[in-house]
């Protein structure tokens, strides 16, 4: 049996939303992801029902969770390119070392 095949132990990770509350199986591994996003999160929604009052509960989770996809697109976006450079720049290596070899 290969060593990356054990399986990954899950965990609990509890989310509280509004009055709700969903209790989470989580990979061991990642479960830090979930508890620092989840507080992120929480501190974000508490952001936008601050300003000025003007959102409710309901509104300061929407906007947060528009903003989380905004930034994971952003950040996608950016991987996206620095893959297409780092290709580009493997490619310029391989012609580099084969004309080298070739001389």
């Amino acid at each position: 049996m290969k060593k990356n095949s054990i399986p990954n132990p899950d965990v609990s990770v509890f989310i509280k939303l509004l009055d709700r509350g969903f209790k989470l199986s989580v990979p061991a591994d990642q479960e830090k992801f979930y508890r620092d996003g989840y507080e992120v999160f929480m501190q974000r929604v508490q952001q936008h029902k601050e300003k000025g009052k003007v959102y409710g509960d309901i509104e300061a989770i929407a906007l947060t969770s528009i903003e989380c996809l905004v930034a994971l697109q952003r950040n996608q976006e950016e991987m996206d390119d620095l893959v297409a450079a780092f290709k580009s720049r493997v490619e310029k290596l391989d012609e580099t070392i084969t004309s080298a070899i070739e001389s």
